[in-house]
């Protein structure tokens, strides 16, 4: 039995909205609506790993799936998409291959929910850092599928530039947020080492 997850149709052309037979995922199951998803979101993932430093959001896979399918859902993404994606981190494992859903995001770039656990359920280890690992395993995605536009090094793992400035925002009101150590006799800021340069 051909597997979904073999079907290469990625240039293929989708009919017009308006002339599709639309199947509802209440008619076809939703064991069967999440196979052909995943096999779907595959092929989008693949179209986005052969492009170094290329992310796809979450809710263009959820629009997508369904577009490219032909089964659609009222079902809010977030009940349905994690499963869509556990499926995709499995056929990446069984292919021998790092796992594509790391090239999912949500729109500030950060890794989409239910990343950390699917890592967990497949490796036994769950991520302290889903944003970290997940950096890592694109970066073996872009190495792996020979990405277009990789470095002649090989390439760095990096967090995504947006969701890198929200985090050096953080990092940087976390530090204001500090309070001040002063010297007790003169009320003047000591060093890191507490010991105050004028009194000591």
């Amino acid at each position: 039995m051909v597997s979904t997850f073999d079907v290469a149709a990625t240039d293929h052309e989708l009919p017009d909205v308006e002339e599709r037979a639309w199947r509802d995922v209440s008619d076809v199951g939703m064991a069967t609506a999440r196979t052909e998803w995943a096999g779907a979101a595959r092929e989008m993932l693949l179209v986005a790993a052969k492009k170094y430093m290329s992310l796809i959001q979450h809710k263009d896979i959820a629009t997508g799936v369904q577009d490219l399918t032909g089964i659609r859902t009222k079902q809010p993404t977030r009940q349905w998409i994690g499963g869509v994606l556990a499926e995709v981190s499995a056929e990446s494992l069984r292919r021998g291959e790092p796992m594509l859903s790391s090239l999912c995001v949500n729109p500030d770039e950060s890794v989409f929910d239910g990343y950390a656990a699917i890592v967990g359920a497949a490796t036994g280890t769950t991520p302290a850092d889903p944003d970290v690992h997940a950096s890592h395993e694109r970066l073996a995605i872009y190495r792996h599928f020979e990405a277009a536009g990789l470095p002649a090094g090989g390439g760095t793992p990096m967090i995504p530039s947006k969701l890198g400035a929200a985090r050096a925002r953080a990092r940087k009101a976390a530090i204001a947020e500090r309070p001040i150590k002063k010297c007790p006799k003169c009320n003047m800021q000591t060093p890191a080492n507490g010991i105050c340069d004028t009194c000591d």
